[in-house]
């Protein structure tokens, strides 16, 4: 027997805020709308068991790319109990860094436009030298320490070409 059922897309990504208000003001930045703002309802008890917790109390903000009103939301959510923890990869090149990545039209600009509001970045710009279909990447940083990738694909590619690119390249 068969079972009848698929997944039909990525329906939101939960970030977790240490403030949450400072998240919304950072992903406004970013360019996202404020779809559902939650920030002032009280989870019942059952919000708990969904995620197999003990206790679930938080405040949330859903957003969404109004360029993609149909598309993935980010669900921000400042978790009031329990606390989590915030590392900070900037601080600790160590960590294993939480990454969300955004396709993006016009990368240079995006990193200029808000480099110059403020928002810290890992590096500058990256454009490669091999034929990845990749116009460029950079990463910032979220108010929470995720690491923000912002990618240009040339048009028409889907995705980056790196391992047709880099396959037969010779490891030093």
């Amino acid at each position: 027997m068969t079972a009848n059922w698929q997944l039909d897309n990525l329906y939101h990504t939960v970030v977790n805020a240490r403030d949450l208000d400072e998240s919304v003001a950072f992903y406004r930045l970013l360019g996202f709308d404020i779809l559902n703002d939650r920030r002032n309802v009280v989870w019942p008890d059952f919000v708990a068991s969904i995620f197999g917790m003990r206790h679930a109390k938080g405040r949330g903000v859903l957003m969404v790319l109004p360029s993609d009103p149909h598309g993935p939301m980010i669900d921000l959510i400042q978790w009031v109990e329990p606390q989590p923890e915030f590392p900070d990869p900037a601080n600790d090149p160590g960590l294993i860094p939480r990454i969300i990545a955004f396709r993006t039209t016009n990368i240079h600009a995006a990193y200029a436009d808000l480099k110059a509001r403020g928002v810290r970045f890992a590096r500058d710009v990256f454009v490669p030298e091999e034929p990845l279909g990749l116009v460029g990447s950079v990463c910032c940083y979220d108010p929470n320490g995720n690491i923000i990738e912002l990618i240009e694909l040339e048009p028409g590619v889907r995705h980056s070409r790196a391992n047709e690119a880099l396959l037969d390249k010779p490891e030093h």
